[in-house]
Formats: C-alpha cells, sequence, structure tokens
C-alpha cells in the first residue's frame, strides 16, 4: 500500500467530513445546508470504507488511528439519540475512561512526576534557604488566622494559620456548600490551565504543575512543623488523593498534546493534534466528575467534627476505591474507544 498517496487522494474528503463534525459540534445540526446533510451520510460510508482498507492493508497506526476517531465522531451525530447518549455517557464513565487512563497512564505520571519536582524544590528551599518562605507561600495564607467556630478547626486539635490551605478565605463563612462551591471552580479552573496548556507545546502544563507542586510543597513543609501531623493530615487526604489524580490527569492530557505537537510522527501536526487532542480531551472530561466529588468531600466531609482518625480512614477507602476504579473497571469488556 502506498500510503501516502492513498491519503493525498483522501484527504480532501477526509477534511470536507471533519469541517462539517466540527460545525455540528459548534452550532448544531441545523446549521447544516442541505447539501452537508446529504453528503454527511455518505462522507461516513467513505470513511468507515477506507478505514477498513487501511487496517486490511497494513496502514500506519497513526493513519488508523485518525480514520477510527472520524468515523466515531460521524457515527455519533448520525445515530446518537438523547438516550443513547446517556447511556454513552455513563459507559464512558464507568468503562471507556478508566480504561483510556490505564492506556495513556504515563502522561498522567510525567504529570504526577513534574508536581513532585515542584514539592521537592519546595522542601529543599525552605529548609537550605529560610528567607524564601515567604516568596513561596501565598500571602492569604500566611497572614489569615482562623476564626472560633471555623469548621476545620472544630475538634480536639485546632489548625494553625498555615494549615488551612485553599479554604482559608471562607474562615469567616464556613458553609460546607459555599466552601464546595468555590473549590470545585477552583480546582476545575487549574484541570483547565494544565489541560489546555498542552497547545503551547507542553510549556504552560509544564509550568502549571511545577508552581503548584512548588507552592502546595511549601505550605505543607511549614504546616507539619507546626501541627500534629495526624490533625492536618485528616484536613488533607479526605478529598486530597481523588482531588490531586485528577489535576494529573488533566496535566497528562496536556503533556499528550504538547507531545504531538512536538513529534508528530508521520501525520500533518494539525493531524497529529486532532488525535490526540481527541484523547485529552476524553481524559479531561472523565477528570471533571472527580473533582466534583472531591470538592463535595472537601466542603461537607472535611471541616466537619468527625474524630481525625475515622477522616483517615474515611481517606483510605477513598484511595482503594480510585485503586479499583482507574485500575480495573471495564478491564474485562474493552479497551478504550479510540
Amino acid at each position: 500500500m502506498d500510503e501516502r498517496s492513498f491519503s493525498e487522494s483522501r484527504k480532501p474528503l477526509w477534511e470536507e467530513l471533519s469541517n462539517t463534525l466540527d460545525q455540528v459540534r459548534a452550532r448544531g445540526v441545523r446549521s447544516l445546508s442541505r447539501a452537508q446533510l446529504e453528503s454527511l451520510g455518505a462522507g461516513y460510508r467513505a470513511v468507515v470504507s477506507d478505514l477498513a482498507f487501511a487496517r486490511t492493508q497494513g496502514a500506519s497506526e497513526e493513519l488508523v488511528l485518525y480514520l477510527n476517531n472520524l468515523a466515531g465522531r460521524a457515527h455519533g451525530v448520525l445515530y446518537a439519540s438523547g438516550t443513547a447518549r446517556a447511556r454513552g455517557a455513563v459507559s464512558f464513565l464507568l468503562r471507556d475512561f478508566p480504561a483510556l487512563f490505564r492506556a495513556t497512564w504515563r502522561y498522567t505520571l510525567a504529570a504526577a512526576l513534574i508536581f513532585a519536582i515542584g514539592w521537592a524544590v519546595a522542601v529543599d528551599l525552605i529548609y537550605t534557604v529560610p528567607e524564601v518562605r515567604g516568596a513561596l507561600i501565598p500571602e492569604r495564607l500566611a497572614t489569615s488566622k482562623p476564626e472560633k467556630g471555623d469548621g476545620h478547626a472544630s475538634g480536639q486539635n485546632a489548625a494553625p494559620k498555615h494549615s488551612q490551605g485553599p479554604e482559608v478565605p471562607f474562615l469567616e463563612a464556613p458553609d460546607p456548600a459555599r466552601i464546595s462551591s468555590f473549590i470545585m471552580t477552583n480546582n476545575i479552573r487549574e484541570g483547565i490551565i494544565a489541560f489546555a496548556g498542552g497547545v503551547t507545546f507542553g510549556a504552560v502544563t509544564v509550568f502549571t504543575l511545577f508552581k503548584n507542586g512548588l507552592v502546595i510543597g511549601a505550605v505543607l513543609t511549614v504546616a507539619f512543623a507546626g501541627l500534629n501531623p495526624t490533625t492536618l493530615l485528616s484536613l488533607l487526604l479526605p478529598h486530597g488523593f481523588i482531588e490531586l489524580v485528577a489535576i494529573f490527569i488533566c496535566g497528562g492530557g496536556g503533556l499528550m498534546m504538547g507531545s504531538a505537537l512536538i513529534a508528530p510522527g508521520n501525520l500533518r501536526r494539525a493531524d497529529s493534534i486532532r488525535l490526540a487532542s481527541g484523547k485529552a480531551l476524553r481524559l479531561f472530561a472523565g477528570a471533571l466528575p472527580m473533582f466534583v466529588v472531591a470538592a463535595i468531600i472537601e466542603g461537607f466531609i472535611t471541616p466537619s467534627p468527625i474524630p481525625p482518625l475515622a477522616k483517615l480512614a474515611f481517606s483510605g477507602l477513598t484511595l482503594l476505591g480510585l485503586v479499583a476504579y482507574l485500575g480495573f473497571a471495564g478491564k474485562l469488556r474493552a479497551a478504550p474507544a479510540t
């Protein structure tokens, strides 16, 4: 098979179908002209035929994945009803997303390592250059003081000022629902930055992960010096495992897009990033419910008067749940959709 000649001869049809699908996603099916509607079905059938041909003729993995992704997008527009989409969303969360996570775990691991490097640098700086402490710790964390009645300070051990983390701005209004809403919005924003930063060849993604590791590492290094570890961990871990993994998954998606831009392989850079961004977007979509769950836990369980040891036991359950979900959900049924 002469893959280059085949691709060049079929590329106008593929690009026309892709542009039509992009229009549907942006403005809906009603925005299509009569000619576009008539060509949509024919374009889908042609792409499916090209995909079968490419597979039987031993085409490159990049071309097969590109055609598979294009055919999948077209199929979703042509055949998915509202009920089918709802079932698809459930199937995605219970099967496809964890399977995709396992297939792309190296990117998530790379994101976690960048975060860990930032944390390690913060620890080193705090102990070797103490005067940089003020520069590393956000001013609102360094100057805020817990008020009486704050949910995080309730219980046998009240937390000192540095241990409150992102919750500090709400010390005077400790309504769990308000805290949950704020934290969910804040963390989704950080996930969006880490994910979308991939279009800068991964530079913004790397910077965001490193910066967050640096700041969080500095805050917790100082906090552990002035607070009972059990108390501090009981404030951080109930939501922390889910929250950090979600950020790492978003960062992994950003690194995947950056890698596609830097090393597109045999594909054009535009086709390479289109293919990678499809996977990265699904990773990001799967991480969003994790942010919601983490925010609910941080808003309602973390500030509650539950004993610290009980909170730590709950944290262990969330960790086991993460391992079971990301490591085994959908494993016996199918590989991730591509």
